[in-house]
């Protein structure tokens, strides 16, 4: 299983609406073999990947995206790169 997380502001800023509505379709299509957990604002992970630009998002521990809203093809060729 990977495991995505997404790092928006609060409120989330275009991009970061448009990023989650793109992970929703990812986790629509891939199922039980990725696992999405999201952060708002300023929380534990935004300190721990020292993420200063959102939305982001981080598969497998590795910080793939910040500050834009990436491709659905982008999106799913960084799973792939993770393995999926």
């Amino acid at each position: 299983m990977i495991t995505i997380e997404v790092i928006t502001s609060v409120p989330p800023c275009s991009g970061g609406r448009l990023l989650l509505k793109r992970v929703e379709q990812l986790k629509q299509e891939y199922g039980e073999h990725i696992e999405i957990a999201k952060f708002e604002g300023l929380n534990e992970k935004t300190g721990e990947y020292k993420i200063v630009n959102g939305p982001a998002i981080i598969i497998d521990k590795d910080i793939r995206i910040t500050g834009m809203c990436p491709s659905i093809e982008t999106l799913h060729n960084a799973l792939r790169e993770a393995g999926l």
